[in-house]
């Protein structure tokens, strides 16, 4: 189950959305246009990658953190410190926010789950300019509000999310009849809202739990090439 955990945590970069902030960008010695400059900070660099988010070309940096440093409070400061207007919202497993200034953009994703022992940031760098469309290679849910859709090439990985009032037993039972028909077998057995199919070496995952008296969020991945 590790490779699925691993999975998983790529769906999570879907879940960012954008808020409108305004402000003003520091330019910082060594650091381009529109990024943090973390000298300073307790972050370890683990690597840098480039995706498609929502149509638009993001430059991605991930970092580690020993658990019990205070990140959102320090890239807070940071990014304000560069002039930046900063929006945080808390989330059961860390936090997301967005950090904006002088017609750029970078998105936060903080993941603190209690039983990891080091906290992990993800930044997200978009570049300037129109956003275009990405073409998802399985159906959305019928009447289901589209979310972000992310684009790895290097990975051959594309997520999305969308939301639908319905609930998670009549996603499941949607996208296991649709998969079916398109030549998708039942590959993991559903648990904890999550169904996983394959197709040659294509790898699809469904994920929807149910939320009582909210809409239910759902993600969908699609990897080629095999785990």
């Amino acid at each position: 189950m590790r490779c699925w955990k691993s999975i998983l945590l790529a769906l999570l970069v879907a879940a960012l959305v954008p808020w409108a902030v305004n402000g003003r960008v520091f330019r910082a010695l060594g650091v381009r246009a529109g990024q943090l400059n973390t000298a300073g900070l307790p972050l370890e660099l683990a690597y840098r990658t480039t995706m498609e988010v929502n149509g638009r070309r993001t430059e991605v940096h991930a970092y580690s953190a020993r658990f019990n440093e205070p990140v959102v409070e320090q890239l807070r400061d940071q990014f304000e410190r560069q002039g930046f207007k900063v929006t945080f919202r808390q989330t059961a497993d860390g936090a997301f926010g967005v950090a904006k200034g002088d017609g750029r953009e970078t998105r936060i994703l903080v993941l603190s789950p209690g039983s990891q022992p080091n906290q992990m940031v993800f930044l997200f760098y978009p570049e300037v300019g129109r956003s275009g469309k990405t073409r998802f290679p399985i159906p959305g849910y019928p009447g289901g509000k589209m979310g972000n859709t992310v684009l790895n090439e290097d990975t051959d990985t594309i997520c999305a999310t969308l939301e639908t009032m319905d609930s998670a037993g009549q996603v499941h039972a949607f996208y296991a009849g649709v998969l079916a028909a398109n030549g998708w077998t039942p590959a993991i057995p559903r648990a904890g809202g999550m169904a996983i199919f394959r197709k040659r070496d294509q790898i699809c995952c469904i994920l929807a739990k149910g939320r009582p008296g909210e809409p239910n969020r759902v993600t969908l991945l699609v990897k080629g090439g095999g785990l």
